[in-house]
């Protein structure tokens, strides 16, 4: 069963010269906790994490409609995956990797993510 056959969630995405204060407004409005980055080919190069605003913005005291998302993601994401890759496949890299969600991409570029709990949902169904 590929990742195709899972509920896949819509993507919170910003290009990489977003500033922190778009970013953190996006990340509220959609009642999310990360933000994929893409480049400007669409592909996933990184990671916004409302951690990341707290721990590299917040807490040094620096001002976020100055900073853009490139200077905090954490980069390279360690794990993305192809539409069409294996579920099983897909599970053990996020048990290896001890995450919760993968960005999932279609041609290379970001097309959805993948929860840990869909994820589940479909190994079910097998």
């Amino acid at each position: 069963m590929q990742a195709q056959t899972c509920s896949l969630i819509k993507p919170l995405s910003c290009k990489k010269e977003t500033s922190v204060v778009i970013v953190a407004k996006a990340l509220k409005d959609n009642k999310q906790r990360r933000i994929i980055v893409v480049d400007e080919n669409e592909h996933p190069v990184g990671i916004v994490s409302t951690t990341d605003i707290n721990n590299k913005v917040v807490a040094e005291n620096k001002d976020a409609s100055k900073i853009k998302a490139e200077e905090i993601m954490t980069s390279p994401i360690y794990l993305v995956c192809d539409i069409n890759e294996d579920v099983n496949e897909i599970f053990k890299k996020m048990v290896h990797h001890e995450t919760f969600f993968v960005p999932i991409t279609k041609e290379k570029k970001l097309y959805a993510v993948l929860t840990y709990g869909e994820l589940l949902n479909c190994l079910k169904k097998e």
